[in-house]
């Protein structure tokens, strides 16, 4: 059984191979909480806990565990990323306009850029664990989830799953997604990476089973200026778009929450940086770039032999 809807500003699907009844049970309690946790953590609903925080800066806000707990790991590795994944990033992307559709584009004055970046940093964000509230110390400081909140529903969602006991599923929101069990063949789940030059194809199929992907990449999100593009990935310690070799990034792990962050601090970090940062987390990652003739995929060791199609552009990474 498959369900399709939009959350988040994007599509998602959760399938389910178990009996008509279970799925059914299981789906409907999955969505429902898709859509608390979507009013929870939207950086465009009204009344959300990130929107409270974002418009009372300097006030310690009561928010619920679920944030809270987003919050607390979004700082983690932001830390252990050195910066590079920062929820803090929103009042960036409000002055590259990458929040109005409508909106003309156009590159913001450096000033502005530096003046915003004093606002941008994990150290603006305060938790206090007890009274479970959160203050931003910066009046200019605003926070948005989307690299983090759709990692952490989709870990959500799972565990619903599985507690109304469907043992083979997958969960996907925006290309964030968690798969268990052996897949609907029974020979575990194949899972496509987009290419960056070509949405309707990809460049490789890993087959997993039990684990969390997430894909982090500028070629669906974008503005242009005067003939160039401008991604809307941000990076948090520059205040501009990131600009390298990295094409596309898609991180492995046990969680959808750590593989969506990540993804994305990579694809912040480069190549080699990323690939480095890569080793303080028990997780792996295929980093598509641009290559001397076409396309290079790096894969990290512990799934190469994941990899069921697209070897002949690979490259292994220690």
């Amino acid at each position: 059984m498959r369900k399709n809807f939009f959350a988040l500003g994007t599509w998602g699907e959760i399938v389910c191979v178990a009996n008509k009844e279970i799925c059914q049970n299981g789906i409907e309690k999955a969505y429902r909480e898709i859509e608390n946790l979507e009013n929870t953590l939207s950086y465009f609903k009204k009344d959300s806990d990130v929107y409270l925080l974002n418009n009372f800066p300097g006030k310690p806000i009561k928010v619920k565990e679920e944030t809270f707990e987003v919050l607390k790991k979004a700082k983690e590795i932001s830390n252990k990323t050195e910066g590079a994944f920062d929820i803090t990033v929103a009042s960036l992307l409000e002055i590259w306009g990458f929040y109005e559709k409508e909106k003309s584009f156009y590159e913001p004055d450096p000033e502005l850029i530096n003046k915003t970046l004093l606002s941008v940093g994990e150290d603006k964000i305060v938790l206090n664990e007890s009274e479970k509230t959160v203050t931003l110390k910066n009046n200019l400081t605003k926070i948005d989830l989307g690299g983090i909140a759709k990692g952490y529903i989709v870990d959500k969602v799972v565990n619903i799953l599985k507690k109304e006991g469907i043992k083979n599923g997958l969960v996907n929101l925006g290309g964030d997604l968690f798969c268990f069990g052996e897949g609907k063949d029974g020979k575990g789940w194949r899972i496509g990476i987009q290419d960056p030059d070509n949405k309707e194809k990809v460049v490789a199929i890993l087959k997993v089973r039990d684990k969390a992907l997430a894909t982090s990449g500028q070629y669906e999100n974008f503005k242009e200026i005067k003939g160039k593009k401008y991604g809307h990935i941000l990076d948090p310690r520059t205040g501009y778009p990131v600009e390298n070799e990295v094409l596309s990034v898609t991180v492995v792990a046990e969680d959808c929450l750590t593989a969506d962050a990540l993804a994305t601090a990579i694809f912040v970090l480069g190549k080699e940086k990323g690939i480095s940062i890569l080793r303080n987390f028990s997780v792996e990652a295929v980093l598509v770039s641009k290559g001397k003739e076409g396309i290079d995929i790096w894969v990290s060791p512990g799934i190469e032999d994941k990899i069921i199609r697209g070897k002949k552009w690979l490259k292994i990474f220690s």
